[in-house]
């Protein structure tokens, strides 16, 4: 453990306590109550000495008004960013000033507005947000991750139509182009989550901070990957990303259309409320081999038809057992089942079920100038209930990557009839 600058720690308690027994502050005194109780968290943590802080609020001050500041041995990424973190709180912020300059108050952790968190957290936050959706995981679908939000150009191409051949040993060899190549462009877009919102203590206390700092993080991934995982499948490419289901509809590529699971239950079901064993059979036929052997290549579909197909029954009411599970995880045919919470559920003209080669799909996440956390203290009566509320600014994008109709598809769709 870290040794605690306990002199030090004694002067800051004792200045805080002196603070704590005036009847009514002053905002200055405010300010310096609250910087007083984060420098007192931090130094009980040790490895920091109240010298250290007092030092660094010195600097800040003489920054602001153009003065020559001392310079630090490095500290760890992750004491920059508590004492950062907790410095947020003393800074006052309002909703209709929300994008006003912190760059004096945050050093290299901030950027045009908004307080950005070493390079553990948004790495952090997009590797979380993979649990909650096929597209934001770079496993299962080609993901780009980029530091602009400048337009990039991604390359397609469709080859699976020319294939090796025989050739006599004498004889003239030629050459075949690519059947289809050329550029989808990557842009960006913005998203925010909506507020996070946890008491001022909480973020005044370092062991309450901690905790408080994980949930916001799981917080944050999760309507992240909601928002723009929505968006990756369904968008409709005004003023959002144009999305897979939506660009494959746009190409007007071949559907399976379902028939039920009549032939399997001998219900009364169609192809407009559920789905059978002859349907996922019919959509294999239809996708190109070449696509199927590739390790990106799977069937998508939401939780719920996922239950749904597991419990299809025969005329005996026994499960047919079409999903099988291998080391856990879900199959169909040997073909892997993915989960993303956005695509349609089982019923009447949507499309449930996708098959393709993922890598076809590009999902770009962006931690630019533009991408961040803001800290609000003074809206919805947030002040009144002594508490804070926060919220992560990120962007990203999507395209598919395949635009000649002449080669191949690597996607097909199962949709229920009307």
């Amino acid at each position: 453990m870290s040794k605690v600058d306990t002199a030090g720690l004694a002067l800051l308690i004792q200045e805080a306590g002196a603070l704590s027994k005036k009847p009514r502050l002053t905002s200055q005194e405010e300010r310096r109550s609250a910087w007083l109780l984060a420098a007192i968290a931090s130094v009980k943590q040790g490895g920091i000495t109240a010298a250290e802080l007092l030092q660094e609020e010195h600097n800040e001050r003489s920054a602001a008004t153009g003065l020559p500041v001392t310079q630090f041995a490095n500290k760890s990424d992750i004491e920059k960013q508590m004492r950062s973190w907790q410095r947020l709180l003393s800074g006052e912020r309002r909703d209709m000033v929300e994008g006003a300059p912190m760059l004096n108050h945050f050093g290299t952790f901030t950027s045009l507005g908004y307080f950005v968190p070493n390079h553990e957290f948004f790495p952090g936050l997009f590797k979380a947000m993979k649990q909650h959706d096929v597209l934001v995981n770079e496993e299962d679908c080609t993901v780009i991750r980029s530091t602009n939000g400048r337009p990039l150009p991604v390359p397609v191409a469709g080859d699976t139509t020319n294939v090796a051949s025989v050739i006599g040993e004498s004889a003239s060899q030629s050459s075949v182009n690519l059947d289809s190549t050329g550029a989808a462009i990557l842009g960006a877009y913005s998203y925010r989550t909506p507020e996070f919102r946890l008491s001022i203590e909480a973020f005044q206390d370092i062991d309450l901070f901690q905790t408080a700092m994980a949930m916001f993080s799981d917080f944050a991934a999760d309507r992240l990957a909601r928002g723009i995982g929505a968006d990756l499948l369904t968008g409709s490419g005004s003023g959002k990303t144009l999305g897979l289901l939506t660009s494959l509809a746009g190409l007007g590529l071949p559907l399976v259309t379902a028939a039920g699971s009549a032939a399997n239950d001998g219900s009364t079901n169609t192809g407009a409320n559920s789905l059978g064993s002859a349907d996922f059979s019919a959509v294999l036929a239809a996708i190109d081999e070449a696509y199927l052997s590739q390790p990106k290549c799977a069937w998508v579909m939401n939780l719920k038809t996922l239950a749904n197909v597991a419990d299809i029954k025969n005329k005996f009411g026994n499960p047919i057992e079409l999903v099988k599970y291998r080391n856990g995880k879900p199959e169909i045919y040997g073909i892997p089942i993915k989960i993303s919470p956005s695509m349609p559920n089982i019923g009447a003209g949507n499309v449930p079920v996708l098959l393709g080669d993922f890598a076809y799909w590009c999902s770009r996440l962006i931690q630019d100038e533009n991408s961040g956390v803001m800290l609000y203290k003074e809206s919805g009566n947030l002040v009144e209930k002594g508490e804070i509320a926060l919220k992560v600014f990120a962007r990203a994008d999507g395209v598919l990557a395949y635009t000649d109709t002449s080669s191949p598809a690597p996607f097909v769709q199962l949709v229920n009839h009307s």
